[in-house]
């Protein structure tokens, strides 16, 4: 038997979570990234603390979900595997296009990446 692995292009959805809100205030942009077994809405609950008027948040949310443990309650996610990176990688960047025009970032806000 010979076992071929093929691939498919086909359209997403994934969602984000953002904390605040962007206005004519707002002087920085963050990308926060979680690590794995987080989920993005979850992490943002680390970054409150910075002053609500000044600062907007922007977690994408990693593709590949997946409980936590066998009791199938809690869920995390991951961004990428040793299997298949490259076209992975590819998926992620389109995403992170994605998430970042769907927010319209004014040009005078400074950006700050973290993870």
């Amino acid at each position: 038997m010979k076992v071929q692995e093929k691939g498919v292009t086909y359209q997403s959805q994934n969602s984000y979570a953002t904390l605040n809100t962007l206005s004519e205030s707002t002087e920085y942009i963050w990308l926060v990234f979680h690590g794995i077994g987080f989920l993005s809405r979850y992490f943002l609950k680390y970054f409150t603390g910075f002053p609500k008027s000044k600062h907007y948040f922007i977690a994408p949310q990693a593709p590949s979900k997946y409980y936590l443990n066998s009791e199938y309650k809690h869920v995390g996610a991951s961004w990428l595997t040793r299997e298949n990176t490259e076209v992975e990688k590819g998926n992620v960047i389109a995403y992170l296009d994605a998430v970042w025009a769907s927010e319209a970032i004014p040009k005078r806000c400074k950006l700050i990446i973290l993870g």
